[in-house]
């Protein structure tokens, strides 16, 4: 088996990264004293544009010894505070609950540009707020590319992760998504989601490959040990990259890592861009 590194691939399907931090002990007040901090930060960091929006939540409690209506109580606008990169496509979302990093982008994303930036906005919070504590860390990452022959899915992706149903020549495939929630050693954890559906592109059939890995760590004595962050996101880092390589066959691997100008099998697997 073909031991492939992150700085040996050339070329990749990656199209979006999700970094979230969900936190506890943080009001509403403070929150109003945090932003002007973190403002010149991201104004560094070239986000440009600042949204502003509400979002419902709701605790929904069921009593388990009869069966009854459920009783929806405590409906709470949560406040939003989404600031925008349109150059690299980071959208970061601050709340008094959580912060999350959304990356849509065609062009290659460092993981180090990003960790640090997130990573950095908690150690914001963690310094001025008192009682601060993080309850879960995760990425999640979503490769996705497009194959014009349902029969060679498996010259390019392992059939532990993508495979169809098969009886016989009769059976017709419109669609397929393999999962599986997982624990990853003493602190991680995951989801993975290996999907396919055919569609069509120009009155074609095409078929659309999903990779969707999620890792996290919900241990909050173990996260509010750590004074550096990006420990535990490099980590979670590693972890989907053994996976996603893992679901590549050696045909795939080798044509990522190919430094050519065009990725070789342009004409087959579609989606795949090269690292900038």
């Amino acid at each position: 088996m073909m031991d492939i590194q992150r700085k040996n691939i050339k070329y990749n399907f990656l199209k979006t990264i999700i970094v979230r931090f969900d936190f506890q002990g943080v009001f509403d007040s403070e929150m109003e004293k945090l932003l002007p901090l973190i403002k010149p930060y991201l104004k560094e960091k070239n986000f440009t544009r600042y949204t502003r929006r509400k979002n419902n939540t709701l605790e929904v409690n069921f009593d388990s010894a009869v069966l009854q209506t459920p009783i929806l109580n405590n409906v709470q606008n949560q406040i939003i505070h989404s600031f925008i990169n349109d150059d690299s496509g980071y959208v970061l979302d601050i709340s008094n609950s959580f912060v999350c990093l959304n990356i849509r982008s065609t062009s290659y994303s460092p993981f180090e540009e990003y960790s640090d930036l997130i990573s950095y906005i908690i150690k914001f919070y963690k310094e001025h707020i008192d009682f601060f504590s993080v309850t879960r860390i995760g990425i999640r990452k979503i490769n996705e590319c497009v194959l014009k022959d349902k029969d060679k899915i498996n010259e390019f992706f392992s059939q532990d992760y993508f495979r169809y149903f098969s009886l016989n020549k009769d059976v017709h495939n419109f669609f397929s998504d393999k999962k599986d929630t997982f624990g990853f050693g003493d602190n991680y954890k995951g989801n993975l989601s290996c999907k396919i559906e055919q569609g069509k592109i120009n009155s074609t059939e095409h078929y659309k490959l999903t990779l969707d890995i999620d890792i996290y760590i919900d241990n909050t004595q173990l996260i509010n040990k750590t004074n550096d962050y990006e420990i535990k996101l490099q980590e979670m880092n590693n972890i989907i990259f053994d996976i996603f390589v893992n679901a590549l066959t050696e045909k795939l691997k080798q044509a990522l890592i190919t430094n050519d100008n065009d990725f070789e099998f342009n004409d087959e697997l579609l989606g795949v861009e090269r690292n900038e």
